[in-house]
């Protein structure tokens, strides 16, 4: 009921914005990304955060066709205190296609279906999404939406979406120029999560990187990261005498220095993907690594995104963090 009333609310507030036609549109390509945060009115689930990637194209003046995807994170009450059958979090990959129909020149109304790629014990559910919002022509997109993963009755949620799109223009190829030209050195902050659970993580990084040609960038990085609570990773034996062993406790591993190379893929001007490997070193084991990344890097130095670190060893805990970052140009 709150959730309903919630979202009739939003609709008769901005319905006051009139019923203007929407603008006549190119039918052009646009690529959004965004951040979700919201409420999950269940018992055991109190509430989400997670990021999407959209690729929208107009149809005609109101209409609008989605597909969107991201990563989304359910942050569990009192670890489930009351519900046994529930082992882990809920960690889900939203795959959606979806319609939005503009009332008026801002304000659309939305719908999406699709499936809901959750780790663990959870597996895939069918997902249906109606929203409401605002987007305007600097590319803002802000909206109210309903989430329902129907595998189980607990995981649904009511949030807000802050999105920045790119139009054709922004989408167009990235060019080399001067200020891209040669070496620079890139510093940032890497606040995040660890990967299935809501332990904070922060982490520091240097980076090298080079233009190569007009959309694709080299870099080699070297970092630091630490883990604010970690658990035992389990026990160890050691045979002191003929049926006789000593078991012991493997220390948890709080900080890690991950070592990388890789590339750069630029889609637009500024919008890119990523990639890199390289090993994690630590005190007591030292693992391969590779990260899947996307951000924006802006003429000014600024660079900000979001990746995703991933160990091979099962010793290293997999994180989920920001990039916020800024090059500085070496000749």
């Amino acid at each position: 009921m709150k959730i309903k009333f919630c979202l009739s609310s939003l609709f008769l507030l901005l319905m006051l914005c009139g019923p203007i036609a929407r603008a006549q549109t190119d039918n052009s390509w646009r690529l959004s990304f965004g951040i979700d945060a919201g409420l999950a009115p269940t018992d055991a689930f109190k509430y989400t955060l997670g990021g999407d990637i959209r690729l929208e194209k107009d149809i005609d003046k109101h209409f609008a066709a989605t597909l969107t995807t991201g990563f989304t994170h359910f942050f569990e009450k009192d670890h489930f205190d009351g519900f046994p059958q529930y082992g882990s979090p809920y960690n889900v990959i939203p795959v959606k296609a979806g319609v939005k129909y503009f009332v008026t020149n801002n304000f659309y109304l939305g719908g999406e279906a699709g499936a809901g790629l959750a780790f663990e014990q959870w597996g895939t559910s069918f997902l249906w999404s109606p929203s409401v919002g605002l987007a305007f022509k600097n590319g803002i997109d802000l909206s109210v939406k309903y989430e329902d993963y129907t595998k189980d009755k607990s995981t649904k949620s009511i949030g807000l979406r802050l999105g920045y799109g790119f139009g054709t223009r922004k989408l167009a190829p990235h060019k080399k120029t001067n200020s891209l030209e040669g070496w620079d050195l890139g510093l940032a902050l890497n606040p995040g999560l660890v990967a299935g659970s809501s332990e904070f993580v922060m982490g520091t990084e240097v980076s090298l990187n080079r233009h190569l040609i007009d959309n694709l960038e080299a870099t080699a990085s070297v970092g630091y990261m630490h883990f604010f609570k970690t658990y035992p990773y389990g026990y160890y034996s050691s045979f002191t005498a003929p049926g006789t062993y000593n078991f012991t406790l493997d220390p948890a591993i709080k900080n890690v220095v991950p070592i990388k190379a890789g590339l750069r893929l630029f889609l637009g001007d500024q919008f890119y993907i990523g990639g890199e490997a390289g090993v994690g070193i630590t005190s007591r084991v030292t693992s391969f690594v590779y990260t899947p990344s996307l951000g924006l890097r802006f003429k000014n130095g600024l660079d900000i995104g979001t990746r995703y670190d991933h160990y091979s060893s099962d010793r290293i805990p997999n994180t989920l963090t920001l990039k916020l970052g800024y090059h500085f140009k070496l000749n």
